[in-house]
């Protein structure tokens, strides 16, 4: 060869390992899967001088691999719909199937020859198949899919050479597949925190701005979820006869769905507590209206509510399958512990009681969910009635709520929240 020959002549090999480092540059360029898909398609082609190549994800739930991208320089936009009759196959099926099942790259010198291709394929989309390669995608061991290139462009049919550049290929690919679904994955979870931020804030809404209730009567409500929102709920509603509806209910679950159902409840809450002037009928229609939603969707909330006069004292509780209410004075508490009741969206047209009492000056009814009771400290103990219990005992009040959860915040120490934790205190300024 003389010089200008030299000049002239591009090594072959040279060649398509620059087709590979152009390759991988461009696929670490895309972020996105709709994106890296058809791109990767191009690539195979051009790496491989091939006329069409098909990619097959395989998919880990239904254990078919299913055509996810295809190019096709013959029928160009329309290459989709001609391969629409093989958008599927069982693994161990056909020549891609095989692949997938043996994870071992195929050549096939003449395809119209060899028994495990498909001729209905070719026949579907009027053309002739005379050469392929498949290859399997693997990524540490994990089975990707299927990478075929059709039809070489320069030659009888695809060699050696043309197998080993597209493994090399496939392997860019798998890596890149990875990658976009990581990052794809990542900034899922960063939308998800996002909304997951801005629903704290709209639940944080729902929480009552605590009014005075007047007569020497006070309210002071709290609620904190395990994860950003949770399905904790209280309020505090006035009433037309200068009452105060106070409840405190527990959806079952945490996060999201049940914030959701939490604020359905509460606006079911706040839409007909005006017209029923008994607790427990209250309770009873909440039950009625929320049955159908709440069982639909596997869900249920227990409850505590209390209707108070502050200018008698005068208390009214029904108890939905809530943690008792409890009624604390200077020299201990009372657990009301007799007021049954089933939780809300178990049985529609399910009846509840309504226990009655009087507060006096100095007492207090606190309404908390489990959250309290079983919160865990770094040794995963749970803080129990035996130390609320002790609390009440000890300490001076009213109010005693604040206190409470300091006492449990401190006892926590460093410990995750497990639950969500509510506390709604009602009290009477004790007699001067």
């Amino acid at each position: 060869m003389n010089h200008d020959e030299c000049q002239h002549y591009i090594d072959p090999v040279s060649s398509r390992l620059r087709k590979l480092t152009e390759a991988n540059r461009s696929l670490a360029e895309i972020e996105s899967l709709d994106d890296l898909f058809p791109r990767l398609m191009d690539l195979a082609k051009e790496v491989t001088a091939a006329e069409a190549s098909l990619l097959w994800l395989y998919n880990s739930e239904s254990h078919f691999l299913e055509v996810i991208s295809i190019s096709d320089d013959r029928f160009g936009d329309k290459a989709a719909e001609l391969y629409k009759g093989s958008v599927k196959l069982r693994i161990g099926e056909g020549i891609s199937g095989w692949v997938a099942q043996n994870r071992k790259a195929v050549i096939v010198e003449d395809a119209q020859s060899e028994p495990r291709f498909s001729k209905q394929a070719d026949k579907q989309r009027g053309l002739t198949t005379r050469t392929l390669i498949c290859v399997p995608l693997v990524y540490r061991e994990e089975l990707l899919g299927v990478l075929s290139v059709l039809n070489s462009m320069n030659k009888p049919f695809f060699d050696k050479e043309d197998l080993a550049i597209l493994e090399s290929f496939a392997d860019l690919a798998a890596v890149a597949i990875v990658r976009s679904r990581l990052l794809e994955h990542r900034i899922e979870q960063e939308r998800f925190r996002a909304e997951l931020s801005a629903a704290a804030k709209i639940q944080k809404l729902f929480w009552p701005k605590i009014p005075e209730i007047g007569e020497g009567s006070h309210v002071w409500g709290f609620s904190e979820p395990a994860l950003s929102v949770g399905g904790d709920l209280y309020d505090v509603i006035p009433m037309p006869d200068a009452s105060w509806l106070l409840y405190v209910a527990d959806v079952a679950g945490k996060g999201l769905p049940a914030a959701l159902m939490m604020a359905a409840l509460s606006a079911k809450i706040r839409s007909i507590a005006p017209l029923q002037n008994e607790v427990h009928k209250l309770v009873a229609n909440v039950n009625k209206e929320m049955h159908e939603l709440m069982s639909e969707e596997g869900f249920f909330a227990t409850m505590v509510m209390s209707r108070y006069w502050p200018r008698t004292g005068k208390v009214h509780i029904a108890r939905a399958g809530h943690q008792y209410p409890l009624w604390v004075m200077n020299n201990g508490f009372q657990e009301l512990s007799n007021i049954p009741g089933i939780p809300i969206g178990i049985e529609f047209g399910a009846e509840y009681e309504k226990a009655e009492f009087v507060l006096s000056p100095g007492e207090a009814i606190l309404l908390v969910t489990d959250g309290i009771t079983e919160a865990e400290n770094e040794k995963s103990e749970l803080f129990g009635n035996d130390r609320l219990t002790d609390y009440l005992k000890l300490a001076t009040g009213p109010p005693w709520a604040q206190g409470l959860l300091e006492k449990i915040d401190s006892w926590r120490g460093d410990a995750v929240m497990n639950d969500d934790l509510t506390i709604l205190e009602l009290w009477r300024d004790p007699q001067g």
